[in-house]
């Protein structure tokens, strides 16, 4: 058949794609803005009453689907990759929360394990743009993991919206890969950054002082990295490069500028490298249909192998608590999970190895109205460490830079203490010696 006639014949309602799912599937979505909209999930959801045992995966999932209410839980087992959206921090409180961990560099290869281990029929659904004149649909705004998952499927469900933006880069596959199509024109989600606070943008401030002209940055999520890419903007900085996770906020300002132009990449010269994006109108505008922008899978954008190869890799992501030792925690307040693994570690490790690489770990000092540090003598009980301490590289607060790279543990606890709120230097220094990272009184 033509790429028309499969298309015609795969195309159908939501509740006939619906159909597809059976009981004792493992169906996933995509991450954030791969996500279908409400339509078919909520289709999948209305046939509780007919399907058993199947478990859905998800990640940062942006809408709330009726298939996470109470109601829905003796059809459906849930299992999360990410959390961080409203809904999702909700379910991370709950009975039902089932955290699974991994790096975003192994996403695939762990999801594979797990079909293994438990050996289920396997789907994904996942939104497209509308076939080009070649039968070709693109992923659009995210290469996470979906070809990952879609190799490795039974079916694979697209709804299609003519509303999301054609990429370029490993995003394109023939309609032919697809068991079912559902047209459903609607917005793609937009989220203006929210604006920073004072003391985010001295945070913001910090690390800038820390970039150098042919740096190749990787910049996280959150109002800090917003500022970032706004304070580059008249910084004087020229030819950064971008091998990202994520899209920086503003990006296309900072291309406009001049401030990025991967000119001298060594991997992938040319070309702003991502897998994923969160953003406003704008920044979409300009990562679609820009042959100057790459999407690739994080099997390959975060790859610690191909981001080491890459020079003057600067990786900046935010923590939620770091120890005296620079233990650095970012998922988890205590036993609560906030987000997840991420791709945090995977940079950290891959700027590293990177010739003339960087890794920058932001933390507020403070929490919860100045009452509680996040520079402390111990992890607190139950967190999740994210990147062990001799990975650490820069952490910035408000108050400084401290470089913990080549220290032994005293001198961390010296360099953490300097930039830590200064209501609570005295005790952590007392928490340092009780530790025995300091033998004498330092203040």
């Amino acid at each position: 058949m033509s790429w028309q006639e499969i298309y015609k014949s795969r195309s159908m309602t939501a509740p006939e794609a619906a159909k597809i799912v059976k009981s004792g599937d493992c169906m996933w979505t995509p991450l954030m803005l791969g996500q279908p909209s409400m339509l078919i999930m909520d289709a999948i959801a209305d046939r509780k009453d007919e399907l058993k045992d199947v478990e859905y995966i998800n990640c940062l999932t942006l809408r709330p689907y009726k298939i996470f209410k109470p109601e829905y839980r003796e059809s459906f087992a849930l299992a999360f990759g990410f959390y961080s959206t409203p809904h999702l921090q909700e379910l991370a409180k709950s009975e039902w929360s089932n955290f699974l961990p991994y790096q975003s560099s192994d996403a695939g290869v762990k999801y594979g394990h797990r079909k293994r281990i438990f050996n289920r029929r396997t789907g994904i659904i996942t939104q497209v743009t509308p076939p080009d004149e070649h039968g070709f649909v693109s992923l659009g705004l995210d290469t996470f993991y979906t070809e990952a998952i879609m190799d490795a499927s039974e079916w694979v469900i697209a709804e299609v919206n003519p509303n999301m933006p054609r990429t370029y880069g490993q995003s394109s596959f023939h309609v032919s890969r697809f068991a079912a199509f559902v047209e459903n024109p609607s917005p793609v989600i937009a989220v203006p950054t929210p604006p920073p606070s004072d003391v985010e943008i001295k945070m913001a401030e910090n690390v800038v002082a820390l970039l150098k002209d042919r740096d190749c940055v990787q910049v996280g999520i959150g109002a800090v990295p917003a500022m970032i890419s706004k304070l580059l903007e008249n910084s004087g900085l020229k030819d950064l490069g971008v091998h990202t996770e994520m899209a920086p906020a503003g990006l296309h300002r900072l291309v406009d500028k001049g401030v990025v132009t991967c000119k001298y990449k060594k991997i992938n010269p040319g070309k702003v490298l991502l897998a994923f994006t969160m953003g406003d109108k704008e920044l979409y505008d300009f990562l679609g249909n820009n042959p100057m922008v790459e999407f690739r899978p994080t099997i390959y954008a975060n790859n610690i192998a191909v981001i080491a190869q890459e020079e003057n890799v600067v990786a900046i992501n935010g923590s939620i608590e770091i120890d005296l030792t620079g233990q650095i925690a970012s998922e988890s307040v205590g036993n609560l999970m906030r987000t997840g693994t991420g791709g945090q570690l995977d940079f950290v490790i891959g700027a590293f190895w990177s010739r003339g690489g960087r890794a920058i770990n932001l933390v507020p000092s403070t929490t919860l109205n100045d009452t509680v540090s996040r520079i402390v003598p111990y992890i607190s009980q139950g967190a999740r460490v994210t990147v062990p301490r001799h990975y650490a590289g820069y952490v910035v607060t408000e108050y400084g830079v401290a470089d913990l790279y080549g220290r032994s543990e005293p001198e961390r606890a010296l360099e953490l203490i300097k930039i830590a709120h200064p209501k609570f230097r005295e005790d952590l220094e007392k928490g340092a010696r009780e530790r025995g990272l300091l033998k004498k009184k330092t203040f």
